[in-house]
């Protein structure tokens, strides 16, 4: 295993551009990038997973999002005759769906964890990797990327790797 870090920022380029910057930064430093375009962009599900283990406890947390189905009142309006519209709730039921992040906690037994800490993050434009061996090693790569208008943006680009201490 080797100890590398890179850390690229760029601002006012495409996600092409900057997704091809990283790659020829990470393959000059021999570093491997594992990031695919297609699922950084549409990911297969967006979600986030991380657990770190103390004290033998493994302390959980996860967030996905949820599609959910709710019902509220249905809105009319009438005019008056001096030409308002008033609106008003019915007594009738309309069904809508609302997309949310869920995020749960939970606490777990860590004697079997494979590792001491990790984080998975998976959603568009948003995607990080964290493994904290217990023999103190550690690989981290955060990537994420935020529009500022339809076609340009700016982008973060990080990977590490480190030798057990």
């Amino acid at each position: 295993m080797a100890n590398y870090q890179i850390e690229i920022e760029r601002n006012n380029v495409t996600l092409a551009q900057f997704l091809r910057y990283v790659r020829q930064q990470c393959e000059k430093k021999g570093i491997y990038m594992e990031i695919d375009r297609d699922t950084f962009e549409k990911p297969l599900t967006e979600s986030s997973y991380s657990y770190s283990v103390i004290n033998g406890e493994k302390k959980c947390h996860s967030a996905e999002y949820q599609t959910r189905t709710y019902f509220r009142r249905k809105l009319a309006s009438y005019q008056t005759t001096q030409g308002f519209t008033r609106y008003y709730y019915t007594d009738e039921l309309e069904e809508y769906k609302k997309t949310e992040l869920c995020r749960y906690d939970w606490t777990e037994n860590g004697d079997d964890a494979p590792c001491r800490a990790e984080i998975c993050r998976t959603f568009a434009y948003d995607y990080q990797t964290y493994i904290l061996n217990h023999d103190g090693s550690m690989f981290n790569e955060i990537c994420e990327f935020t529009f500022d208008d339809e076609k340009r943006g700016h982008g973060y680009y990080y990977q590490v790797n480190r030798d057990s201490e």
